[in-house]
């Protein structure tokens, strides 16, 4: 959507497009293609041999048993990943963040790789030299948690109900998967449709195929929230679930996997207790007091002043910060809704994007332990800087008229406001933008010259750290004349008005990583994408340029040209202002009982702390940590 007057000049942007991705396609064939492999690299060579002992970023000695607790902040009420419906508990969808704890995929990333992949519930992948199909073979020994071997049947099954009754992000994610063929007994090819982008993206989506027991599902509902147990074949089963409350893992004695080279230093606690919690002030009491083991500390100012106690003086509990090679995206932003007025009109967006101070919310609430987001792609090679290069403006400058003009002529960086005081010069020109726009101000408040409505703004919020980081912007607004409500509502009905995109803005990540995830980098940014139910295009973006550059990242055959096209992409996003940038962390935080120890952070591309797969259980440091809390819970006694 543009404002008013807006027209888009003659030039077909979908026949640029098909034509593009058939010459990647032609130029971008591996020349190891067509061989079984233990692995994928997205661009060049694999870093680790098929005989390798194990991954170097392991600690290949760490020992198993013990017991970790774990907190978050949010609810369940469903353990079936198959569905949309309702909230899944976390580490079940082998598809998100650090994978499934209970159903084991094809392959799995090597950490400290930018984009490599190896073979796990498979033995071997053949990815043919056009990419029409991607053949895997699976290991002989794989087992679920019954006793019962992983059969052709199940992974036929599996895809077959994907296709037909997965939710909707399933179903779209494999849409260009049009056939599942059984080669013989373990193998089996994936062929991919005739106008799908024939881009080693189609062997990375593959990649997070994880079959599921036809024996267990066949008489339960495949499309329905459940609380029962479900059975699986990875390394952990789910011992027992309290709606809601608490999800408890159990490590799998017979794990079909626990002697593979690339399970060596994984999976060693014994249990993992994942427990929610609907106040963070709550779950850092519980931290504080050895009920938690562990926790990801992404606020700077909790990280600085929440952790304030005895067992940290005492050296039982850390904080540790720590640069590893992470992709954090638009870490945190502010995004408004175009599907609706006024913020449909670009000029809008801008006055609003000026009138956020993030200097002065940096200095009093993050302690200044945060950077601006001046790009969506931060800290990798997608990210903009200063003026578009010769390459970047070969892409551009066929969009000219259809991206704002600046993208030719301004750097990307946001203005800086003086983090003490108001940010009066920035409000004055956001006063300037709206009126331009048709939004004056009478009688001190803001309504359109013409039909008289006033402005008003919902700004949604379910975290009590996001409601604290906009108060000083709603109070801006307030100051411009503006009605802004600051309202905060529990997670599930964040999750369904977000479905539904029944808002005006909310803070969201934009995660898209090192590595552009395919489906993500267009479920976020891509017209196809903007008036579905239940995406992540949440700011209804409909821009064919922008869809055009997102191709141009997909259809890449070398890095460099994939950082060209994101860089340029991230130009166009910036100015065309869908989303308030916050900030991200100068440095990531851990902060955990010296009872559970981890191997060395910092490995290049590694985009996690590796916790839990990777830590263990000290005996020393648990014994006193031990002794320490029990003291505390004796204080506590009455």
């Amino acid at each position: 959507m543009q404002p008013t007057g807006f027209r888009w000049p003659a030039f077909n942007l979908t026949c640029a497009i098909p034509f593009a991705i058939a010459t990647a396609a032609v130029l971008s064939a591996p020349a190891w293609s067509g061989e079984p492999s233990h692995g994928f690299a997205y661009f060049g060579d694999l870093k680790y041999p098929p005989d390798m002992a194990h991954f170097d970023y392991v600690n290949a000695q760490a020992p198993k048993g013990g017991r970790v607790n774990i907190g978050s902040i949010s609810t369940f009420n469903n353990l079936n990943p198959n569905v949309d419906k309702g909230n899944l508990a976390h580490y079940i969808d082998p598809r998100y963040g650090s994978g499934s704890y209970i159903y084991d995929p094809l392959m799995r990333r090597g950490e400290d790789e930018l984009a490599s992949y190896y073979c796990w519930l498979a033995e071997t992948v053949e990815v043919a030299d056009d990419y029409s199909w991607v053949t895997y073979k699976l290991r002989e020994n794989v087992h679920w948690h019954d006793g019962r071997p992983v059969t052709m049947e199940d992974v036929l099954w599996t895809f077959d109900m994907i296709k037909r009754k997965g939710s909707i992000t399933w179903r779209k994610e494999y849409e260009h998967i049009v056939r599942l063929e059984q080669i013989d007994a373990l193998s089996f090819r994936f062929h991919f449709s005739d106008d799908a982008e024939k881009t080693p993206f189609l062997v990375i989506l593959t990649a997070s195929f994880a079959p599921l027991p036809k024996h267990f599902w066949e008489d339960r509902a495949f499309d329905e929230t459940t609380l029962e147990l479900p059975l699986g074949n990875g390394p952990y089963r789910i011992a027992s679930v309290i709606p809601g409350y608490k999800v408890i893992f159990q490590r799998v004695p017979d794990y079909w996997g626990r002697d593979l080279n690339v399970t060596v230093g994984h999976f060693n606690f014994e249990e993992i207790h994942l427990t929610y919690y609907f106040d963070k002030r709550v779950m850092l009491q519980a931290l504080r007091a050895g009920l938690l083991d562990f926790y990801f500390e992404e606020n700077e100012n909790d990280f600085a002043t929440a952790y304030d106690f005895d067992g940290y003086h005492r050296g039982l509990f850390k904080k540790e910060t720590y640069r590893m090679g992470y992709s954090y995206g638009m870490h945190f932003g502010l995004v408004f809704n175009t599907r609706r007025e006024p913020f449909n009109d670009i000029r809008v967006r801008e006055a609003l994007t000026l009138a956020y101070n993030f200097e002065w919310a940096n200095r009093v609430y993050w302690h200044s332990g945060m950077k601006r987001n001046n790009s969506y792609f931060v800290r990798s090679g997608l990210q903009s800087g200063g003026l578009p290069s010769a390459a970047e403006l070969e892409l551009l400058r066929p969009l000219k008229g259809r991206i704002p003009e600046r993208v030719f002529t301004d750097p990307v960086e946001l203005p800086e406001n003086h983090a003490f005081g108001r940010n009066r010069k920035t409000l004055l020109d956001a006063d300037a933008l709206l009126e331009e726009a048709g939004w004056v101000v009478r009688d001190f408040q803001r309504m359109h010259e013409i039909t008289g409505e006033p402005f008003s703004l919902e700004l949604l919020v379910t975290y009590q750290d996001h409601e604290r980081m906009l108060v000083p912007f709603a109070e801006n607004l307030t100051r411009l004349g503006i009605d802004a409500v600051l309202r905060r509502v529990e997670r599930n009905i964040l999750t369904n008005r977000l479905r539904s995109y029944d808002f005006d803005a909310t803070v969201r990540k934009l995660r898209v990583g090192e590595m552009p995830d395919r489906h993500r980098l267009r479920s976020q940014f891509t017209s196809q994408y903007a008036d579905l139910p239940n995406m992540r295009n949440y700011a209804g973006i409909q821009n064919p340029a922008i869809d055009f550059l997102v191709e141009k990242i997909l259809e890449s055959d070398t890095e460099e040209a994939m950082n060209t096209a994101g860089r340029a992409l991230d130009r166009v996003l910036l100015h065309s202002f869908y989303v308030i940038p916050d900030g991200h962390p100068a440095g990531r935080h851990v902060t955990h009982w010296t009872r559970i120890r981890h191997p060395p952070l910092g490995f290049e591309h590694m985009n996690w702390t590796g916790f839990p797969h990777l830590w263990w259980v000290g005996e020393d440091e648990s014994a006193e940590t031990d002794a320490v809390t029990a003291k505390s819970d004796e204080s506590r006694a009455p």
